[in-house]
């Protein structure tokens, strides 16, 4: 049962029970007892009518009188600028959102109204944007407009950078295995045949190259035509290997010089690489098939929104549980939850610091397009507890004064007064 339930209950009460007593005290013969009763029922009936009148009169008219009632929607517009003022102007100020905003988990937050019965407006939720998405990836235009941003997008990524940048990282650090790992690939590399042979096949072109040079590298040529370019190449990874090793085993100040001199070696080469990696970026790029993708991925989902409740149902399945499976991934990883919250913290200040007026609008908009019942039960709402408390009150009022007169009269008055006043007269 509601507040006002109870105190319309409660105001139903009052009129029976003077109905009861008054037909005891009309039929009967009462003493004092009966007189007081009757007299402190009729009092709480008249405090209840009286504050159940004053409460309605808030909200409607109260047994069609028309006059300084339906005060609440009568009033609307003052109320609403009012409370468009406070959230706008007093309730989003810096000082008081940005420490109660960090103190907010959002993850959590939408965690717990999952678990408390925001699983289904979440389903149709996710239903909704797929089938928004839908509608406007059909359009050939659109297919156009979202590859060429796809591909826009794809060749704004600085993939050099990023590649530098991590690559130094993870050198740099002492637990990292990149840099084993990357010195036990090029040992393996070194030792295949296919090395010796290109370095067989490098000898051998110094060689005939070199018959046709100055005189000192003809007597060179004369000597190292005497050696077996297959046993000089074999020596050659031989020692390659061996340095390869040496590296792989080494120290703290040995990493850090070797990533040093391989980032000013990367730095020093930027130019160049940039513009080599940027232009086999974008010929990648163009050569995805973006829109065969886009018209795949469009075919694939048609049968979601095209065969009913049970096409429905498989999307908002399948949707929700992609999500939950990227929810239950953040909630292991407390970093990963972190950096989600922190993004929405940064995009609630923005809106709040520079876009704050916005929030009044919309409370403004949203109030103004109530009719009356909604808006009525919209304000009652807040208050409801306190308006039926009310009108429980004025029953007690009504009563307790009733009593304090009753107890007056037969004590004070007519003892004392009636005497006096008679014999005046």
């Amino acid at each position: 049962m509601t507040y006002r339930q109870r105190a319309n209950a409660i105001l139903a009460l009052s009129f029976l029970c003077f109905v009861l007593v008054f037909w005891w005290w009309y039929s009967h013969e009462v003493g004092i007892l009966g007189e007081l009763l009757f007299f402190v029922i009729q009092s709480a009936l008249i405090g209840s009518i009286a504050d159940w009148f004053a409460v309605t009169a808030l909200f409607e008219r109260p047994l069609g009188f028309p006059y300084h009632t339906e005060l609440v929607y009568s009033h609307r517009t003052q109320i609403i600028d009012g409370m468009t003022h406070v959230v706008s102007e007093k309730l989003l100020q810096p000082g008081m959102w940005k420490d109660k905003l960090y103190t907010v988990s959002f993850v959590d937050k939408f965690t717990n109204w999952l678990a408390s019965g925001g699983r289904e407006k979440f389903r149709a939720l996710l239903y909704e944007v797929a089938q928004q998405a839908y509608e406007y990836g059909r359009q050939s235009k659109n297919q156009q407009y979202i590859a060429a941003h796809i591909r826009a997008y794809l060749k704004r990524q600085p993939l050099l950078s990023f590649l530098q940048d991590r690559m130094i990282t993870m050198l740099e650090d002492p637990d990292s295995q990149m840099l084993t790992d990357i010195i036990g690939l090029i040992k393996d590399c070194v030792r295949s045949k296919e090395f010796e042979a290109v370095l067989v096949k490098a000898l051998d072109e110094w060689m005939a190259e070199s018959r046709t040079a100055p005189h000192l590298i003809m007597t060179l040529n004369k000597f190292t035509g005497m050696v077996d370019t297959q046993k000089v190449a074999k020596d050659v990874q031989k020692g390659i290997i061996i340095w390869l090793e040496r590296w792989e085993h080494a120290g703290g100040k040995e990493r850090q010089w070797l990533c040093q001199k391989l980032e000013l070696q990367m730095y020093a080469m930027n130019g160049q690489l940039t513009y080599t990696v940027q232009r086999w970026q974008d010929q990648f790029v163009d050569s995805l098939p973006v829109e065969m993708w886009l018209t795949s991925t469009q075919r694939a989902s048609q049968a979601y929104f095209t065969t009913g409740v049970e096409g429905k149902d498989k999307l908002q399945n399948l949707l929700e549980g992609e999500f939950m499976h990227y929810l239950d991934y953040c909630s292991q990883y407390p970093e990963i939850k972190d950096w989600i919250d922190d993004q929405i913290r940064r995009g609630c200040e923005v809106i709040l610091e520079h876009e704050h007026s916005l929030i009044g609008v919309a409370v403004r908009e949203v109030l103004s397009g109530f009719d009356k019942k909604k808006f009525n039960a919209f304000l009652e709402s807040k208050v409801g507890e306190d308006l039926a408390w009310i009108r429980i009150n004025g029953a007690i009022v009504g009563g307790t004064l009733g009593l304090f007169v009753f107890v007056i009269l037969k004590v004070i008055y007519e003892p004392f007064f009636v005497p006096f006043i008679r014999n005046l007269f």
